[in-house]
């Protein structure tokens, strides 16, 4: 008999509002999108509340493009869905009340963070959405060795 055996890859997914370009963000596509996220200030924090060594991916909860920081647009329940279907991630991060609206609308389960642009975001509150992020996924474990 032979048994297989795989691990079912985990993928933390966070949803935030919408990009924007300005004159120092300029991308033409989604992955010069990510790199200018990361160096940027919410991309920075960001990565405070990313478990060590977990795999993510980041997405907006709209596809349009602001042409300014302040620039803010309903979620796209069609574009989430979409990405959330493709992505299949095991744990759901929405950052800030658009990403939240737009999860909720879709009634997905998920983590409600604040946007990591948020000033007054501490470390203390960047590390008890890690630990949330750790709990859900040690459920999700579970679920899975219980099938």
């Amino acid at each position: 008999m032979i048994i297989l055996i795989y691990q079912v890859k985990k993928k933390i997914l966070f949803v935030l509002q919408n990009a924007y370009k300005s004159e120092k963000h300029q991308f033409k596509n989604e992955e010069e999108w990510s790199r200018e996220l990361a160096n940027s200030h919410t991309g920075r924090r960001l990565k405070e509340m990313i478990p060590e060594g977990k795999e993510y991916k980041v997405i907006n909860s709209s596809n349009i493009i602001g042409d300014n920081p302040d620039s803010c647009y309903d979620a796209d329940i069609v574009h989430m869905k979409k990405l959330v279907n493709e992505i299949n991630p095991t744990v759901i991060c929405a950052c800030g009340k658009v990403a939240q609206k737009g999860c909720a609308d879709l009634g997905l389960i998920f983590i409600p963070a604040p946007h990591p642009a948020w000033r007054q975001l501490s470390k203390q509150d960047s590390n008890n959405i890690k630990n949330q992020i750790l709990k859900k996924e040690e459920k999700w474990k579970q679920l899975q060795l219980e099938k």
